[in-house]
C-alpha cells in the first residue's frame, strides 16, 4: 500500500525518500521561488526575470518524481550533460528533423502552446461561478474515462488506451504530452487524430447542443457580475495552484508550469512577454505544429492496424465529453434555480477558446442579447485545469491496470 501511494503522489513522496538536506532545501527553494515571483509582481524586483525565474524554481523543486531504476529527478532538463556527441548523432540532415527532434518529439511544442493559452486566459472568469465551472469541467472529462474503458475492452494496452482517451479533454498539447510518455510508438497517429478531431469540434458540437438542449433553453441570458478580484489575489492564486499541481502531478509539471507562467505574466502585466507569448510564440508554434502533423501523415503511419481503433476512440472521446459537459450544464441549471444556461456545459470541454465560442454562438442564435461568454470561458479554463489533473492521474496510475 505504501509503495502504491508513493507512486501515486511522487512529488510529495520524494520529499520523504530523498536525503533530508535535499528535501528541506527543495521546500525552501519553493518558498523562495514564490517570494521572487511575488516581488517581481510587485515591481520590487525586475519582473522580466523574477516572475519566470520564481515559477521555474517552484516547478522544478515541486515536480520531482521517480525515474528509471528508482532514480529521483525531473523531466524538465538535465544540466549536467557533458557529452554532446550522442545528442548530435541523433540529429539528421532531413529538412524538418531538427524541428521535430528539438520541439515536437520531446513535448516542447506542447509547452509553447500552453504558454500562449495561459497568457490569453482570464482566471477571473472562474471566480464568477467557481463551483459551476468546476462541476461542468468534471463532467466534461466523461469521455476520457469512458474511452479508457472501451479502449482496453477493444484490446489496447492500458497505456495505449489512456493516450487516446486524453483526447476527451480536448487539449491538443496534453494529448501530445501523454502519448509521448505512455505510448511513444503510437505518438504520431494519436497526434494526427487528436488535432484533426479538435478542428472538427466546430462542426459537430452545435448538433450535440441542439440535440440535448431544447431551443427555449439555449437562449437563456445569465447576468453574473464578474467579481472584482485584485490582480494581486489572482497572481497569488496562480502561483499557489501551480505549486500544488506540480507537487501532486510532477509527470505533467512542464505543461502545468507553462500554462500558469503564461497566466502569471498576464496578471503581472509584463507587456513584452505577454505580447511575445500571445503572438510570436503561439502563432509560431502553431505553424510548425500544423506543418509537422501534415508531414507525419505518411502512408506507413496511417496503415498501422491500430489506427482504425484510434479513429473510433477519438470520436467517442470527444462526443462523450461533449455530452458529459452538457449534462453538467443541466445539473448546474437545476441546482442554481435555473439561473444558468445549460449550453455553457459544452465549454467544459476545454478546447480554448473554441468551445466557449460555440456556446456563445448557439445562445445568440436563439437570443441575440444572450451573453454567456464570460461563464463559458470560466468553464473552459476550469476544464483545462481538470484536464491537466486527469492527465497527471492517468500517467501516475496507469500501472495499476497492468
Amino acid at each position: 500500500m505504501t509503495q502504491t501511494l508513493f507512486q501515486l503522489f511522487p512529488g510529495i513522496s520524494t520529499l520523504f525518500v530523498d536525503e533530508p538536506l535535499i528535501s528541506v532545501t527543495r521546500v525552501l527553494l519553493m518558498a523562495f521561488g514564490f517570494l521572487l515571483a511575488y516581488l517581481g509582481f510587485k515591481r520590487v524586483l525586475e519582473p522580466l526575470i523574477m516572475v519566470p525565474m520564481g515559477i521555474g524554481m517552484i516547478s522544478i523543486n515541486a515536480g520531482v518524481l521517480f525515474l528509471e531504476a528508482g532514480k529521483i529527478g525531473t523531466i524538465f532538463l538535465n544540466p549536467m550533460i557533458d557529452q554532446a556527441v550522442p545528442l548530435v548523432e541523433i540529429m539528421q540532415v532531413n529538412f524538418l528533423q531538427p524541428i521535430y527532434n528539438l520541439t515536437f518529439s520531446n513535448g516542447l511544442i506542447a509547452c509553447l502552446v500552453f504558454f500562449g493559452i495561459g497568457a490569453m486566459s482570464e482566471i477571473g472568469f472562474i471566480l464568477a461561478r467557481p463551483w459551476a465551472s468546476i462541476v461542468v469541467a468534471l463532467f466534461a472529462e466523461l469521455g476520457t474515462f469512458v474511452t479508457l474503458y472501451v479502449g482496453i475492452k477493444l484490446g489496447l494496452a492500458p497505456n495505449e488506451a489512456a493516450s487516446i482517451a486524453v483526447i476527451g479533454g480536448a487539449d491538443g498539447p496534453m494529448v501530445l504530452f501523454t502519448s509521448l510518455i505512455l505510448a511513444k510508438e503510437l505518438f504520431v497517429p494519436i497526434s494526427i487524430i487528436a488535432y484533426l478531431y479538435l478542428s472538427l469540434t466546430y462542426a459537430g458540437y452545435p448538433y450535440i447542443i441542439k440535440l440535448l438542449v431544447p431551443k427555449k433553453y439555449r437562449g437563456i441570458d445569465v447576468e453574473v457580475p464578474i467579481p472584482n478580484v485584485s490582480k494581486k489575489a489572482k497572481f497569488t492564486f496562480t502561483i499557489l495552484t501551480c505549486l500544488l499541481l506540480c507537487l501532486l502531478l510532477p509527470v505533467a509539471a512542464p505543461l502545468i508550469m507553462s500554462f500558469f507562467l503564461g497566466v502569471a505574466i498576464k496578471e503581472a502585466e509584463i507587456t513584452p512577454f505577454q505580447e511575445l507569448l500571445e503572438s510570436t510564440i503561439t502563432y509560431g508554434s502553431t505553424l510548425f505544429l500544423g506543418l509537422l502533423l501534415g508531414t507525419l501523415c505518411e502512408a506507413q503511419t496511417i496503415l498501422n492496424p491500430k489506427v482504425g481503433i484510434l479513429v473510433v476512440l477519438g470520436i467517442l472521446a470527444l462526443a462523450v465529453s461533449g455530452i458529459g459537459g452538457l449534462i453538467g450544464g443541466w445539473l448546474v441549471y437545476w441546482f442554481s434555480k435555473r439561473n444558468y444556461n445549460p449550453v455553457i456545459g459544452i465549454a467544459g470541454v476545454s478546447c480554448l477558446p473554441t468551445t466557449a465560442k460555440i456556446a456563445q454562438k448557439c445562445a445568440m442564435e436563439e437570443n441575440p442579447y444572450a451573453v454567456i461568454m464570460p461563464l463559458a470561458m470560466g468553464a473552459g479554463v476550469s476544464g483545462l485545469i481538470v484536464s491537466a489533473i486527469a492527465t497527471g492521474v492517468f500517467i501516475s496510475t496507469i500501472f495499476l491496470l497492468k
